[in-house]
């Protein structure tokens, strides 16, 4: 990455503790912040001190459009990565197709399985780039990986009852509360681990009424499926929310200042 002036970041900066800054200019200050401890006191603290402020000054016009160029064009490699892996999962049914009955997708089943896929890659590459931390991208990894299986498990077979009970609808709470704590959170670790934990705890939630309604009790394995399944899916969103706490952690502490 070419070195940005600490002047430049220094402009950038209330427009980024506004939360007005574009996704690439934040990007930008939050990587310089690794490495100058008093951005990161800036940024932790929320508030700008009129002595680090630097004076106007001249910017070069084409800085910032030159990151945002080499970021949406890295994006946008990804995105390529992202349909040729989603293109290479579909050959194994679409294959399987020739050579064996057991396997009965038509093309609704290709291109809803396409979507899925994509989806889930896509939604890594946007949301992975928000941090350059190993703990936060892992947390990423597995609470999209975690929602995939849980969109397709639900199609496939179903968690409670089969894949024709309306009552597996409400899963898609589950994903609500992950999506709307996101946003609150602005993806950042702490509000993300956060709605990571709400994410277990409406599993757990959508279970227990299950279990006391009797949905599903038809089922062959009734209510085996629903413990196991709810177990599975609850120990992944809380090992997500703990990959977050721990990426939150490895923030930039807040330095005390100067002693007087």
């Amino acid at each position: 990455m070419e070195s940005i002036p600490r002047n430049i970041i220094l402009d950038l900066l209330p427009a980024y503790i506004a939360g007005e800054a574009s996704e690439e200019s934040r990007n930008l200050v939050e990587e310089f912040a690794r490495n100058d401890p008093e951005i990161a006191r800036l940024i932790r603290a929320g508030t700008l001190e009129p002595t680090v402020i630097s004076p106007k000054m001249a910017i070069p016009d084409d800085l910032e459009m030159k990151t945002m160029k080499r970021v949406r064009r890295s994006i946008h490699r990804q995105m390529w990565y992202v349909a040729l892996i989603t293109a290479s999962i579909l050959m194994v049914p679409l294959v399987a197709l020739l050579f064996t009955n057991e396997v009965n997708w038509n093309l609704f089943d290709f291109i809803v399985m396409g979507i899925l896929l994509f989806g889930t890659g896509l939604t890594y590459v946007l949301t992975s780039r928000i941090s350059d931390s190993i703990a936060y991208r892992t947390a990423v990894g597995v609470a999209v990986v975690a929602g995939l299986l849980l969109i397709w498990m639900n199609l496939a077979v179903g968690i409670i009852g089969s894949e024709d009970n309306p009552a597996n609808l409400l899963y898609v709470g589950v994903l609500a509360a992950g999506f709307i704590g996101a946003i609150i959170a602005r993806f950042q670790a702490y509000g993300m681990a956060r709605a990571l934990f709400a994410m277990a705890l409406a599993q757990v939630l959508i279970a227990v009424f299950a279990l006391i309604a009797g949905l599903g009790s038809t089922g062959p394995i009734w209510p085996r499926d629903i413990l196991i399944l709810t177990g599975l899916f609850t120990a992944l969103w809380i090992g997500s929310a703990l990959f977050f706490q721990r990426a939150a952690r490895e923030q930039p502490p807040v330095s005390a200042g100067p002693a007087d």
